[in-house]
């Protein structure tokens, strides 16, 4: 399974938060948001996440590559912001097994067993 998780988006909501640092790398109960998201997503049948970048994509890889070396992950940065859809048409090319989409600035608490089982018929 591949996780899709859109980080390209402007968190204008939390400024000035977000004018220096992306949504994901913003701290919640002493860790980034994206920590959160990709502890609850590592017990999956992940083979790769898809992260979409926009303007603090620099970061975001720095971040990952510094902490989740380990963590498969292709990046694209979206030059356009056209919401979440053009986001997820950056990346179609690389889907060729069941995804699952997961927004970055989104905490969750979830049964995720189950997740990623289900047949591929492409």
């Amino acid at each position: 399974m591949k996780v899709i998780i859109p980080v390209a988006g402007k968190a204008t909501r939390l400024r000035p938060l977000t004018h220096s640092v992306p949504n994901p790398l913003l701290p919640v109960a002493g860790r980034p948001i994206i920590e959160h998201i990709l502890d609850k997503l590592a017990r999956l049948p992940v083979t790769e996440y898809l992260f979409i970048t926009g303007p603090h994509g620099d970061q975001f890889r720095e971040y990952m590559a510094q902490y989740h070396s380990d963590t498969p992950a292709y990046f694209v940065e979206q030059k356009t912001m056209d919401g979440a859809g053009g986001a997820i048409r950056l990346v179609l090319d690389r889907i060729d097994e069941p995804i699952l989409i997961v927004y970055a600035d989104t905490l969750f608490d979830a049964d995720l067993d189950g997740i990623g089982t289900t047949a591929y018929d492409g």
